[in-house]
């Protein structure tokens, strides 16, 4: 029998997830609740008539709720004996990530986190090239993902945008940042930060930085909310190779090659001709669809996931680094919880 499975939220990306529902064949099997009965309604799925109901009758939880949301409807899955599809950002801090983690564990659930890119076609083979050691020794890494569009009522450029990269760079380059250091500005005077930038210091000298933020130039049209720009890049750069990846365009281009000493004491690059990997894109309905169908899979191997929870909590430590980095105008180090 498929897995009975609840959303939890029907907003936007709520509704992306009942799109990858449906193209993998459970229609069906998929309940949802929201606290806005109109949102629920007007998905035309069945609707739980209470949250309590909705967890007592699934096997498993998909979390899309609004951030703050987030810890109170997860362990509400987890403690319920439930498994459990987070979307990110798990938590607005890492140590209620810890414990949801350590909570799941405990009762032997599934616990995965909806790091996207992580799913993603072309991060995924960047990734693989990194590992097999094509790029040499790293030496930088960048991520920005930023646009023109609405600065969300339940978060700020952090947990909205820049908690995607915090994951993603680390897990590309196969190391943890050891310090960080960050400045935040909030222009539209809201209470929230709308700009974020982070520089990320890793072992043997890597330099990373991310930067997010909702009142900044795009360059495509976002492919989830309607009318936004944004801007989802990036730059990898190590002894032996450079690349580019724009996720919106779906464009990669890698440039083989170092440079060497020259005449006069100048250094030149010694670079290939750029090329361009034939690696399949992905709309964001395709890669929650692989999200869910790896979370399914664990489901029913009741093996860890990949983008497992206790995994998700180094993003969080992260932007709770970068948080007390602007607030004290230092470089802070990365602290375990």
């Amino acid at each position: 029998m498929p897995v009975r499975l609840l959303l939890l939220g029907c907003g936007a990306f709520g509704r992306v997830h009942l799109a990858a529902l449906d193209a993998l064949g459970l229609s069906e099997a998929v309940t949802v609740f929201d606290p806005d009965p109109a949102a629920a309604a007007a998905t035309g799925r069945r609707v739980a008539p209470s949250l309590a109901a909705g967890i007592a009758g699934c096997d498993a939880a998909i979390v899309a709720a609004p951030v703050p949301s987030h810890a109170a409807l997860a362990e509400a899955v987890v403690a319920a004996g439930r498994d459990l599809f987070l979307e990110k950002p798990a938590t607005e801090t890492a140590a209620e990530a810890a414990r949801l983690a350590a909570l799941a564990a405990s009762r032997g659930r599934v616990a995965q986190v909806g790091l996207y890119f992580r799913f993603h076609p072309k991060a995924r083979a960047l990734r693989a090239m990194v590992a097999a050691g094509e790029f040499g020794a790293l030496h930088y890494i960048a991520g920005r993902f930023s646009g023109l569009k609405r600065a969300r009522g339940d978060s700020g450029a952090l947990l909205n945008d820049a908690v995607h990269f915090c994951d993603l760079l680390p897990w590309l380059a196969g190391a943890a940042p050891l310090r960080v250091f960050a400045s935040l500005a909030d222009p539209l005077r809201r209470g929230r930060e709308d700009v974020a930038v982070i520089q990320l210091m890793f072992p043997a000298g890597l330099m990373g930085l991310v930067e997010a933020g909702c009142v900044l130039p795009g360059r495509w049209p976002d492919a989830v909310v309607p009318g936004a720009e944004t801007r989802k890049e990036v730059i990898l750069a190590g002894g032996a190779a450079l690349a580019e990846v724009d996720f919106a365009a779906e464009h990669l281009r890698i440039r083989r090659g170092a440079h060497a000493a020259g005449a006069g004491g100048a250094w030149f690059p010694r670079h290939e001709d750029a090329e361009t990997p034939a690696i399949a894109g992905a709309d964001p309905v395709q890669v929650v669809t692989a999200e869910l169908a790896a979370f399914l899979d664990a489901v029913a191997t009741r093996r860890v996931p990949d983008a497992a929870l206790a995994e998700a909590v180094l993003a969080q430590r992260i932007i709770d680094a970068a948080r007390r980095s602007a607030a004290e105008a230092r470089v802070v180090a990365l602290e375990e919880v």
